[in-house]
C-alpha cells in the first residue's frame, strides 16, 4: 500500500479511536467538554461564535504525515551500532505529542480558537494531550500494520 493511503486509513482509523474515546468518556462522565465545545463558549463570549464542524478531513489529513516520518531513522557511526528502530506506537506518541504542541499549544491561540492552553484547567490539558496521543498511537500503529501488509 503506497505510504500516502497508509497514512490516510491510519488517520481515519485514529478519528474513530478518538471519537469513542471521547463518547465513551463522556458517558462516564470522567471527560470534560471537547475542544470544539470550549472553543464555541471561548468564541460566543467573544461575540463571535464559532460554527460546529466536522472534524473527519483533519484527522484524515493529520494521519498522513505520520506515514512520512515513519521511515525517518536516526543513523549510527557503525553497523555494529545498529539497534531495533523506534516501534510504531512510540513514533505515533511522538507524533501525536508534536501535533498536540503545535495545533494546540501553538496555532490554536494564535487563529483565536482558543485562549491559550495556559488558561484552561490542568485536567482539560491533561485530557486533550491524552487524546492527542491516541490518536498519534492508533495512527502510529495502524500506518505501520497497512505498509508492513503491503510490503
Amino acid at each position: 500500500m503506497r505510504a500516502a493511503i497508509a497514512g490516510v486509513f491510519g488517520g481515519v482509523a485514529a478519528g474513530v479511536a478518538v471519537s469513542l474515546a471521547m463518547s465513551l468518556g463522556r458517558r462516564a462522565s470522567v471527560l470534560h467538554k471537547t475542544l470544539v465545545e470550549h472553543a464555541e463558549d471561548w468564541g460566543s463570549r467573544r461575540r463571535h461564535a464559532l460554527p460546529h464542524r466536522s472534524k473527519w478531513n483533519l484527522d484524515v489529513g493529520a494521519g498522513q504525515p505520520h506515514r512520512s516520518i515513519r521511515g525517518v531513522r536516526i543513523r549510527p557511526r557503525s553497523v555494529r551500532e545498529c539497534g531495533p528502530a523506534l516501534p510504531a506506537w512510540l513514533l505515533g506518541a511522538i507524533y501525536g505529542s508534536g501535533l498536540y504542541v503545535n495545533n494546540i499549544v501553538g496555532m490554536a491561540p494564535l487563529i483565536q480558537l482558543t485562549e491559550g492552553e495556559q488558561n484552561v484547567p490542568a485536567p482539560v490539558r491533561a485530557e486533550r494531550f491524552g487524546l492527542h496521543l491516541l490518536y498519534g498511537i492508533v495512527t502510529g500503529i495502524v500506518t505501520d500494520r497497512l505498509a508492513e501488509a503491503s510490503g
